[in-house]
């Protein structure tokens, strides 16, 4: 399996010279199974960029996004990408909401006064599906989990024949730390991608609450589950690229194989 990153910024886009190196697109992310499968983890502005390589190299292919949820960091650039308007993409997407709940959520967002076309009257064809607890994509299996979250948000484990990833961005320990279900479901993990959205001082300067741990949080949550590698994800907006390597290099302190997600991070699994 192969995953890539298209986008690692949370909560808004930005742009700029400062923000080069990790960019400044929103959460998206692909796995890659073989070359018959492809899912997308979420659709922030970076999906754009992801659509472009689609529509060049895998034009009319069955696509599955999975939405964790729908915060608009997370759906926002859904508009932008391309295979939504070709007729022969299959996009099959799942979320923890009932189908049409799903469709009315997508409808809003593009629909109204926001957007001149609606998700429904897009030209690819489409299917939806609400999360189980585990589920099959070809050759992958899904296993999901409720994350501490405003509204909710799903957290996804792919597991394959070259191993597995856990997605555990958008999630806040409670104050006694990761519940034993969440840390079973990241246990040994070949790559765990957490939440960096804060520092520890910025978290207890008026954070908590907010849907977002420490990154020290992360480091726990990989320790307590015994991932083998960490990548850090969901960068602050107002964190520049010093800034982020600076979060990097104390990260790696206490956990040496970690790394950052940015656009263009390929890893094999």
């Amino acid at each position: 399996m192969i995953l890539q990153f298209w986008g690692a910024r949370g909560s808004f886009a930005v742009s700029g010279p400062e923000y080069l190196e990790f960019g400044g697109a929103t959460p998206c992310a692909s796995l890659q199974a073989d070359s018959r499968n492809f899912y997308l983890i979420d659709a922030g502005t970076g999906i754009r960029k992801c659509g472009e390589f689609l529509a060049a190299h895998l034009r009319g292919a069955k696509l599955t996004l999975l939405l964790t949820h729908f915060h608009l960091d997370h759906i926002i650039g859904l508009p932008s990408f391309q295979p939504l308007y070709d007729p022969r993409t299959l996009l099959v997407i799942y979320s923890s909401l009932k189908p049409e709940e799903t469709r009315q959520q997508l409808d809003r967002l593009m629909g109204h006064l926001f957007f001149p076309v609606s998700f429904s009257e897009t030209a690819c064809q489409k299917e939806i599906h609400q999360f189980r607890h585990s589920f099959s994509l070809g050759p992958v299996t899904v296993r999901t989990v409720t994350l501490p979250h405003p509204q909710g948000n799903t957290g996804l484990r792919f597991e394959g024949e070259g191993g597995s990833v856990v997605f555990a961005t958008d999630a806040e320990p409670s104050e006694a730390g990761w519940s034993e279900e969440i840390i079973n479901w990241a246990a040994e993990a070949d790559y765990l991608v957490a939440d960096a959205m804060f520092t520890p001082e910025e978290y207890a300067s008026g954070k908590k609450g907010w849907g977002h741990g420490s990154y020290e949080a992360a480091v726990h949550l990989a320790q307590q589950a015994r991932c083998k590698h960490l990548v850090l994800s969901h960068w602050n907006p107002r964190h520049d690229d010093r800034r982020v390597e600076e979060i990097i290099n104390q990260v790696r302190e206490k956990w040496p194989q970690a790394q950052g997600a940015k656009p263009g991070l390929k890893i094999e699994i």
